[in-house]
């Protein structure tokens, strides 16, 4: 009993002894009071604050955003309209039938657009296709792509063009340099890699013209490759003075395949290389037996297949053609 009364005792005089430390000291107490309450209410406005910067830093991103969906959505409106305006002026399907009844092609852009195009007419006698690739790809690559058709349509016209390739080649590069010269003199080095092949059924030849680029005739397990000049339609610091029009014989059931470099330069298989040329003809010879869809089925999926994971590299172009 006396050791819980003495606990009593010495309780009561803590608490006494609390209670005149803190009269004795109000004013201390008051102030670390106020203090906290000041520091409190400065947090809680500090938060507040970065509250709304947040709120208003989120609404301007929304509003950046959404601008950002527009732009992309008007200049994605604009690419597939150019689109389809480069779709009408590349030779219809119709049209490469009329004159070509036995052929496929094979024409996949890296973009929605591309710098690679076809063109197929009759000039006299001749039978004429031609395939492009234009420096770059997407809307630049496009944009030659147009003018290289343009040029064509005054320069690959009469039986005598057909006749002599080179020349329209010549024609062709002139044009092209002198339409691409910078404002402050000298031309851009940009241009196009193009093969002219002009069907005569009557002798079973062709002649052609090569701009830095090859062609090929399968016939039966044979590949005939076709070389012109290693040299592009525009600027090139060994340029020879001119294109070479060449002539090869063409046997019936031949087929001829006239391609741009996306193909061969594929990268794919397990050490991410390039397909290459020899691969591409042996895939050819395997397949050139086969009905013109199935070939540019079959080659579309060796394709795909090879790249694996990895993007397509280049606009591809394949045109096959049944002799």
């Amino acid at each position: 009993m006396s050791i819980l009364l003495d606990i009593y005792t010495d309780e009561a005089t803590w608490l006494d002894g609390l209670r005149n430390w803190a009269g004795e000291n109000i004013d201390i107490l008051l102030g670390l009071v106020a203090v906290s309450l000041v520091c409190i209410i400065a947090l809680i406005i500090a938060i507040y604050r970065i509250i709304i910067i947040k709120r208003k830093s989120v609404s301007k991103l929304a509003e950046k955003n959404m601008e950002i969906r527009d732009v992309n959505n008007k200049m994605l409106g604009s690419v597939n309209y150019a689109s389809r305006i480069q779709g009408a002026v590349i030779t219809s399907i119709v049209d490469v039938n009329a004159i070509f009844p036995v052929n496929f092609i094979l024409y996949r852009p890296r973009d929605i657009v591309g710098g690679d195009y076809y063109r197929a007419l009759r000039c006299g006698r001749y039978s004429v296709m031609i395939t492009a690739d234009c420096t770059g790809h997407g809307i630049p690559g496009a944009l030659l792509s147009m003018l290289g058709i343009s040029a064509l349509r005054e320069y690959m016209v009469t039986e005598q063009d057909a006749e002599n390739p080179g020349t329209v080649l010549d024609r062709m590069r002139t044009f092209i340099k002198s339409t691409l010269v910078k404002s402050g003199g000298g031309s851009l080095d940009d241009g196009m890699d193009m093969t002219i092949c002009s069907f005569d059924f009557e002798k079973m030849e062709i002649r052609y013209a090569i701009a830095n680029q090859t062609a090929l005739i399968i016939r039966g397990n044979d590949a005939i490759r076709l070389k012109g000049d290693a040299m592009p339609v525009g600027c090139y610091v060994r340029e020879k003075e001119h294109f070479k029009t060449q002539v090869v014989g063409i046997e019936k059931d031949d087929m001829v395949y006239m391609f741009s470099d996306g193909l061969q330069d594929q990268l794919g298989g397990r050490d991410c290389r390039k397909y290459l040329l020899k691969n591409l003809t042996a895939t050819l010879i395997e397949i050139h037996n086969d009905p013109m869809n199935e070939q540019r089925v079959a080659l579309e999926q060796t394709i795909i297949a090879w790249r694996g994971g990895n993007p397509q590299i280049d606009d591809m172009t394949m045109v096959g053609i049944r002799v």
